[in-house]
Protein backbone atom coordinates (compact mmCIF):
# COMPACT_ATOMS: atom_id res chain seq x y z
CA UNK A 1 0.00 0.00 0.00
CA UNK A 2 1.38 3.41 -0.93
CA UNK A 3 2.17 5.77 1.90
CA UNK A 4 -0.14 8.69 2.57
CA UNK A 5 1.12 12.19 2.00
CA UNK A 6 2.36 14.24 4.92
CA UNK A 7 -0.49 15.81 6.86
CA UNK A 8 -1.46 19.35 5.95
CA UNK A 9 -1.57 20.13 9.66
CA UNK A 10 1.97 18.88 10.18
CA UNK A 11 3.02 21.37 7.50
CA UNK A 12 1.15 24.14 9.33
CA UNK A 13 2.91 23.35 12.62
CA UNK A 14 6.33 22.52 11.14
CA UNK A 15 6.80 24.49 7.92
CA UNK A 16 9.74 23.44 5.79
CA UNK A 17 11.62 25.12 2.99
CA UNK A 18 11.39 21.79 1.17
CA UNK A 19 7.61 22.07 0.87
CA UNK A 20 6.33 23.12 -2.52
CA UNK A 21 4.91 26.61 -2.97
CA UNK A 22 1.49 25.02 -3.46
CA UNK A 23 1.69 23.21 -0.13
CA UNK A 24 2.88 26.38 1.61
CA UNK A 25 -0.11 28.26 0.20
CA UNK A 26 -2.56 25.54 1.26
CA UNK A 27 -1.05 25.31 4.75
CA UNK A 28 -1.32 29.08 5.19
CA UNK A 29 -4.86 29.12 3.83
CA UNK A 30 -5.90 26.25 6.09
CA UNK A 31 -4.60 28.05 9.16
CA UNK A 32 -6.28 31.33 8.17
CA UNK A 33 -9.63 29.56 7.59
CA UNK A 34 -9.37 27.85 10.98
CA UNK A 35 -8.46 31.06 12.80
CA UNK A 36 -10.85 33.47 11.07
CA UNK A 37 -13.56 31.36 9.41
CA UNK A 38 -14.34 31.25 5.71
CA UNK A 39 -16.09 34.61 5.56
CA UNK A 40 -13.65 36.28 7.92
CA UNK A 41 -10.54 35.89 5.78
CA UNK A 42 -9.69 37.44 2.42
CA UNK A 43 -7.48 36.29 -0.42
CA UNK A 44 -5.18 39.22 0.44
CA UNK A 45 -4.75 37.98 4.01
CA UNK A 46 -4.05 34.44 2.79
CA UNK A 47 -1.50 35.69 0.25
CA UNK A 48 0.31 37.63 2.98
CA UNK A 49 0.29 34.62 5.32
CA UNK A 50 1.65 32.40 2.55
CA UNK A 51 4.34 34.91 1.60
CA UNK A 52 3.19 35.18 -2.01
CA UNK A 53 1.87 38.00 -4.15
CA UNK A 54 -1.89 38.45 -4.36
CA UNK A 55 -1.71 37.92 -8.12
CA UNK A 56 0.15 34.65 -7.62
CA UNK A 57 -2.70 33.39 -5.46
CA UNK A 58 -5.31 34.39 -8.04
CA UNK A 59 -3.26 32.84 -10.84
CA UNK A 60 -3.40 29.51 -9.01
CA UNK A 61 -7.00 29.91 -7.84
CA UNK A 62 -8.73 32.14 -10.40
CA UNK A 63 -12.18 31.23 -9.03
CA UNK A 64 -11.25 32.78 -5.71
CA UNK A 65 -11.62 31.78 -2.09
CA UNK A 66 -14.11 28.95 -2.56
CA UNK A 67 -11.82 27.06 -4.94
CA UNK A 68 -8.91 27.65 -2.55
CA UNK A 69 -10.96 26.19 0.31
CA UNK A 70 -11.70 23.14 -1.84
CA UNK A 71 -7.99 22.72 -2.54
CA UNK A 72 -7.23 22.91 1.18
CA UNK A 73 -9.83 20.22 1.90
CA UNK A 74 -8.48 18.03 -0.89
CA UNK A 75 -4.92 18.44 0.41
CA UNK A 76 -6.12 17.52 3.90
CA UNK A 77 -7.65 14.26 2.70
CA UNK A 78 -4.54 13.26 0.77
CA UNK A 79 -3.10 12.21 4.13
CA UNK A 80 -5.88 9.69 4.79
CA UNK A 81 -3.83 6.50 5.10
CA UNK A 82 -6.09 3.64 3.94
CA UNK A 83 -7.56 4.77 0.62
CA UNK A 84 -6.20 1.68 -1.15
CA UNK A 85 -6.94 -0.90 1.54
CA UNK A 86 -9.56 -2.67 -0.59
CA UNK A 87 -6.72 -3.93 -2.80
CA UNK A 88 -4.21 -4.69 -0.04
CA UNK A 89 -3.74 -8.47 0.03
CA UNK A 90 -2.26 -8.56 3.53
CA UNK A 91 -5.32 -6.75 4.89
CA UNK A 92 -7.70 -8.89 2.84
CA UNK A 93 -6.15 -12.15 3.98
CA UNK A 94 -6.55 -11.25 7.66
CA UNK A 95 -9.57 -9.08 8.59
CA UNK A 96 -8.13 -8.35 12.03
CA UNK A 97 -5.00 -6.87 10.46
CA UNK A 98 -6.99 -4.80 7.98
CA UNK A 99 -9.56 -3.50 10.43
CA UNK A 100 -6.92 -2.56 12.95
CA UNK A 101 -5.02 -0.74 10.20
CA UNK A 102 -8.16 1.20 9.34
CA UNK A 103 -8.89 2.04 12.96
CA UNK A 104 -5.37 3.24 13.71
CA UNK A 105 -5.25 5.09 10.40
CA UNK A 106 -8.47 6.97 11.15
CA UNK A 107 -7.20 7.84 14.63
CA UNK A 108 -3.90 9.06 13.20
CA UNK A 109 -5.67 11.15 10.57
CA UNK A 110 -7.79 12.97 13.16
CA UNK A 111 -5.07 13.11 15.82
CA UNK A 112 -3.85 16.69 15.15
CA UNK A 113 -6.03 19.18 17.07
CA UNK A 114 -5.96 21.38 13.95
CA UNK A 115 -7.69 18.60 12.00
CA UNK A 116 -10.53 18.68 14.51
CA UNK A 117 -10.59 22.47 14.29
CA UNK A 118 -10.90 22.28 10.51
CA UNK A 119 -13.85 19.89 10.78
CA UNK A 120 -15.47 22.26 13.27
CA UNK A 121 -15.02 25.01 10.69
CA UNK A 122 -16.74 22.94 7.98
CA UNK A 123 -19.66 22.21 10.31
CA UNK A 124 -19.96 25.80 11.51
CA UNK A 125 -19.88 27.30 8.02
CA UNK A 126 -22.11 24.64 6.48
CA UNK A 127 -25.40 26.49 6.95
CA UNK A 128 -24.19 29.73 5.35
CA UNK A 129 -21.91 28.09 2.80
CA UNK A 130 -23.32 24.61 2.00
CA UNK A 131 -21.02 24.35 -1.00
CA UNK A 132 -18.05 24.10 1.37
CA UNK A 133 -19.51 21.07 3.13
CA UNK A 134 -20.36 19.51 -0.23
CA UNK A 135 -16.81 20.02 -1.45
CA UNK A 136 -15.35 18.62 1.77
CA UNK A 137 -17.33 15.42 1.26
CA UNK A 138 -16.63 15.18 -2.46
CA UNK A 139 -12.85 15.42 -2.22
CA UNK A 140 -12.26 13.25 0.80
CA UNK A 141 -14.93 12.08 3.21
CA UNK A 142 -16.91 10.15 0.60
CA UNK A 143 -13.86 8.46 -1.02
CA UNK A 144 -12.47 7.57 2.44
CA UNK A 145 -15.71 5.96 3.60
CA UNK A 146 -16.04 4.23 0.23
CA UNK A 147 -12.56 2.73 0.61
CA UNK A 148 -13.54 1.18 3.95
CA UNK A 149 -16.87 -0.03 2.57
CA UNK A 150 -15.19 -1.62 -0.45
CA UNK A 151 -12.71 -3.38 1.81
CA UNK A 152 -15.43 -4.80 4.05
CA UNK A 153 -17.47 -5.80 1.00
CA UNK A 154 -14.48 -7.65 -0.41
CA UNK A 155 -14.05 -9.51 2.88
CA UNK A 156 -17.63 -10.65 2.46
CA UNK A 157 -17.10 -11.74 -1.15
CA UNK A 158 -14.07 -13.77 -0.10
CA UNK A 159 -15.98 -15.47 2.68
CA UNK A 160 -13.81 -13.99 5.42
CA UNK A 161 -16.82 -12.38 7.11
CA UNK A 162 -20.60 -12.62 6.76
CA UNK A 163 -21.39 -9.25 5.22
CA UNK A 164 -24.91 -8.65 3.91
CA UNK A 165 -24.84 -4.84 3.90
CA UNK A 166 -21.35 -3.40 3.42
CA UNK A 167 -22.59 0.19 3.78
CA UNK A 168 -24.11 -0.52 7.19
CA UNK A 169 -21.16 -2.62 8.33
CA UNK A 170 -18.63 0.08 7.41
CA UNK A 171 -20.71 2.75 9.15
CA UNK A 172 -20.87 0.60 12.27
CA UNK A 173 -17.13 0.01 12.37
CA UNK A 174 -16.15 3.60 11.65
CA UNK A 175 -18.75 4.79 14.15
CA UNK A 176 -17.11 2.82 16.94
CA UNK A 177 -13.80 4.50 16.12
CA UNK A 178 -14.98 8.01 15.30
CA UNK A 179 -17.15 8.47 18.37
CA UNK A 180 -14.11 8.54 20.65
CA UNK A 181 -11.20 9.62 18.46
CA UNK A 182 -13.17 12.38 16.69
CA UNK A 183 -16.67 13.39 17.76
CA UNK A 184 -16.03 13.58 21.50
CA UNK A 185 -13.20 15.98 20.64
CA UNK A 186 -15.28 17.98 18.15
CA UNK A 187 -17.84 18.62 20.88
CA UNK A 188 -15.32 19.34 23.64
CA UNK A 189 -11.57 19.29 24.20
CA UNK A 190 -9.84 18.75 20.87
CA UNK A 191 -6.57 17.55 22.42
CA UNK A 192 -4.99 14.49 20.84
CA UNK A 193 -5.74 11.24 22.64
CA UNK A 194 -2.95 9.22 24.25
CA UNK A 195 -1.86 6.22 22.19
CA UNK A 196 -2.94 3.85 24.96
CA UNK A 197 -6.53 5.12 24.65
CA UNK A 198 -6.45 4.89 20.86
CA UNK A 199 -5.21 1.30 21.01
CA UNK A 200 -7.97 0.41 23.46
CA UNK A 201 -10.69 1.94 21.28
CA UNK A 202 -9.41 0.29 18.10
CA UNK A 203 -8.83 -3.14 19.67
CA UNK A 204 -12.32 -3.25 21.17
CA UNK A 205 -13.95 -2.03 17.95
CA UNK A 206 -12.17 -4.74 15.96
CA UNK A 207 -13.14 -7.41 18.49
CA UNK A 208 -16.81 -6.37 18.54
CA UNK A 209 -17.00 -6.13 14.76
CA UNK A 210 -15.35 -9.50 14.13
CA UNK A 211 -17.49 -11.20 16.76
CA UNK A 212 -20.66 -9.94 15.11
CA UNK A 213 -19.67 -10.60 11.49
CA UNK A 214 -17.61 -13.78 11.89
CA UNK A 215 -18.39 -16.70 9.60
CA UNK A 216 -20.49 -19.29 11.42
Amino acid sequence: MSAAKTSLFEEILSPSDQNSRQDKILAAAGLMFIQHGFEGVSMDVIAKAAGVARQTLYNRFPDGKESLFGAVAERMWQAFPVMSIASDEDALSDPEVGLRRIGLGVAQFWSPPLAVDFLRLVIAEGRRFPQLTKRFFEVGKTPAVSAVRDYIAELGRRGKLQIHDADLASQQFLGMIDETVLWVRVMGDNSALPQEKIDQVVDQAVEIFLTHYQVA
